[in-house]
């Protein structure tokens, strides 16, 4: 076999790895843009108006949104039942925990993540959703390719479930241009259960 015909073998291969890696990455989920109307996840029970000019996926977690791509900026909406394990800490939210200390297993949680490096905790405060305590939490950290990432992370617990609201952007322009979004975002929430 020819060394250039090798080298077109390769280059196939990975690409067909790579498109494989990016349909299982996302579930084979639609993106679409968003729209300023309500909109209701079925599966989430929730109802909510997603900002304008996000892109929209609904994949197994929850809902998934994006406005110049998953590493510069990602809101995510997600809810799992209080008897799962959070991941990395050996402990579920069941029980009477305040928000303030479901935000502190969260934090934890976050703590143990081997692609968050040097977290920093700006601040850990209650909030509200849709009439129910919930905590707030802002920190940042490194991710693994160095880039300084900023998180907002709203939760609460909800009958059987967590819910957790987030979103995450670069610290630099990219966070300070979508946090009224998110703050936007998270004011429209209602709860469907």
């Amino acid at each position: 076999m020819s060394p250039l015909r090798s080298t077109l073998r390769r280059i196939a291969a990975v690409s067909l790895l790579a498109v494989v890696a990016h349909v299982a990455g996302t579930g084979c989920a639609t993106w679409n843009a968003s729209k300023a109307e309500p909109y209701t996840h079925i599966w989430l029970q929730l109802e909510m108006v997603v900002p304008v000019e996000w892109m929209a996926a609904t994949f197994s977690e929850g809902l998934f949104l994006t406005r110049h791509g998953i590493e510069l900026d990602s809101m995510h909406l997600r809810r799992w039942p209080l008897s799962a394990e959070v991941k990395g800490t050996g402990r579920n939210l069941e029980g009477d925990l305040l928000p303030h200390e479901i935000a502190e297993i969260s934090l934890d949680s976050r703590r143990l993540d081997d692609g968050v490096g040097g977290l920093e905790v700006l601040g850990n405060v209650p909030a509200t959703v849709d009439g129910r305590d919930c905590y707030e939490i802002d920190y940042r950290f490194r991710g693994e390719t160095g880039l300084r990432i900023r998180t907002v992370e709203v939760g609460c617990a909800v009958e059987t479930w967590i819910y957790r609201f987030e979103y995450r952007a670069a610290e630099q322009h990219y966070f300070e241009a979508g946090r009224a979004d998110f703050t936007a975002l998270v004011e429209s929430l209602r709860f469907r259960l």
